[in-house]
């Protein structure tokens, strides 16, 4: 039977379309998600390169160009409205429960699967707007659809095995670190568990060596070529310098600073950061999981989630930054799948003890165990039912007047100031035309991307600008941009500070003072207009 099979019985399909059905529920009300900061990003590179300009040449992010090619397909489609990045949010939790579903049940059985794909459902959408529709969660989608096309149907295809490759090569560009799941594509598809929970306790491969290595190279050569088409692709554009330069140069000089986050020890900070995102009682489920598969000689059932676990993790590790939740949208999947698995057992140990104690005819016993359970099952719902009834009321008060909704939008990162961004964009459209051209020096690429007003600059945030691993050369390079082409209006904000990527606690408007070439074309060619909250503009003399 294939991996994927549609569910073939009205038991599994019950349990499959309601869970669905609950993951829906619980996502609707992501619609209303505002944009990030890093979602803002891809928004604006994501239509510049529908315009025809270049990555990196012509717009700028640190990032892999997989993620801005695929928000152009998102800009596209939406066009530059707020509720985008929610409607794509809502859609991939669908398409990743789905996922989720197919890798668990053959191995953990039908409900262990759904209960999963509820798991995962309220542990996303919990974290909001900031995982939605990052380069992890569209990563995830490439990682099992790679195991996929390697796991079912005929496994000699070679064209299924390249395809594999192809796939996990595009998620290769998305996050690099997606190399993490290279090894278990390539290896756990092809694993025998079966003689693991016998005396034995073996693990072996379903096919000889020879075998498996002829279909590690199909898969291998669809990675290479999609990594071998991408470069080729910047080269023939005439991006290849532009690329070089934030790929190979800058981004490796970025990613060694990471040791300088903490002045202790950097291993015991990444241990209590990995604590502190993953969530304690994720790693004592994951935990229980292993323990309880090993007392009931069920290993082979939670080894190929528990595998992909340390894959995902291990690829949270390679970039050495352990401070973003939504880095372990690699490990999240995995450990949803544990918590499906320990609430079954629970309820079959559950079944198990009602059963011998009915054979005693201890009733009040039996009447204690179900309080206990219903107890155990309580703790679980009244903080998520009350979560996911303020988020629809939330989302009723959107659906009234979106904009007034974003301004008192709660849950926000400080630094988003979304108040303040959407004063900005009402004064912009009240007092400039579409083809005026505006800069905003800070990180609010969202009003470029709203306003519908071009940045004259590639840097569409200026982390690339003030941040200590980041050339000279692109300060002068903005300074003489803005000389040249005069934008209308230069936004200019304060408390905007991200210490744990620019290594620098000056603000955007503090920079100025260490800034002398900005500072001076600020001087000698604008002069102050208004001041909406913590975002200054002026205005072209």
């Amino acid at each position: 039977m294939s991996a994927i099979n549609f569910p073939d019985s009205p038991r599994r399909r019950a349990w499959f379309y309601g869970a669905l059905g609950l993951v829906f529920l619980r996502a609707l009300p992501n619609l209303r998600y505002p944009i990030g900061r890093d979602q803002a990003t891809y928004c604006v590179i994501g239509q510049g390169l529908l315009h025809g300009q270049l990555l990196y040449r012509d717009l700028w992010d640190n990032k892999p160009p997989g993620i801005f090619y695929l928000y152009a397909v998102i800009v596209k489609i939406f066009g530059p409205v707020m509720w985008s990045v929610g409607a794509v949010d809502i859609l991939w939790l669908l398409a990743i429960s789905c996922c989720i579903f197919y890798f668990a049940r053959r191995s953990m059985g039908t409900p262990a699967a759904a209960l999963a794909m509820v798991f995962n459902a309220v542990r996303h959408c919990r974290q909001g707007y900031i995982h939605a529709a990052q380069p992890e969660t569209f990563l995830m989608l490439c990682v099992f659809a790679a195991y996929f096309l390697v796991k079912s149907g005929n496994q000699r295809s070679v064209l299924r095995l390249f395809l594999a490759g192809l796939v996990l090569g595009a998620g290769f560009w998305l996050k690099y670190n997606a190399l993490a799941f290279f090894p278990a594509v390539a290896i756990v598809p092809f694993l025998d568990f079966r003689e693991l929970d016998q005396p034995a306790g073996r693990i072996r491969f379903s096919l000889s060596w020879r075998e498996w290595l002829f279909r590690m190279m199909g898969i291998a050569g669809g990675f290479v070529l999609m990594v071998a088409g991408v470069l080729g692709y910047f080269w023939v554009s005439g991006a290849w310098p532009a690329l070089k330069e934030v790929q190979f140069e800058v981004l490796p000089r970025y990613g060694s600073m990471a040791f300088d986050i903490t002045t202790n020890n950097f291993f015991l900070w990444a241990l209590r950061e990995t604590q502190i995102q993953l969530d304690i009682w994720y790693e004592i489920i994951a935990a229980a999981a292993l323990f309880i598969a090993w007392r009931r000689r069920e290993l082979s059932a939670i080894l190929p989630a528990a595998l992909f676990a340390l894959a995902g993790y291990i690829s949270v590790a390679m970039q050495v930054r352990f401070h973003h939740p939504y880095y372990y949208e690699t490990c999240y999947p995995f450990f949803a799948m544990f918590w499906g698995y320990v609430c079954v057992k629970t309820y079959e140990g559950f079944r198990y003890l009602q059963g011998k104690l009915a054979r005693r005819n201890l009733t009040l016993a039996r009447g204690l165990l179900w309080l206990v359970l219903i107890g155990l099952g309580a703790s679980l719902l009244p903080e998520e039912s009350v979560r996911a009834v303020q988020q629809y009321s939330f989302m009723i008060d959107w659906w009234r007047n979106p904009e007034q909704s974003y301004t008192v939008y709660y849950w926000q990162l400080p630094l988003e100031k979304l108040r303040d961004q959407m004063r900005v964009l009402d004064f912009l459209k009240a007092n400039s035309q579409p083809q005026d051209e505006v800069y905003v020096w800070g990180t609010a690429p969202l009003i470029n991307f709203l306003s519908r007003r071009s940045s004259p600059s590639r840097f569409v945030s200026n982390l690339a600008l003030i941040s200590l691993w980041a050339p000279d050369r692109w300060r002068q390079e903005l300074a003489d941009t803005l000389e040249a082409k005069r934008p209308r209006y230069i936004v200019v904000i304060r408390d905007d500070a991200i210490p744990t990527v620019s290594f620098t606690g000056l603000d955007s408007e503090q920079y100025l003072s260490v800034y002398p070439a900005l500072a001076g074309v600020l001087k000698r060619l604008y002069q102050p207009d208004v001041r909406l909250g913590d975002f200054m503009v002026y205005r072209l003399k």
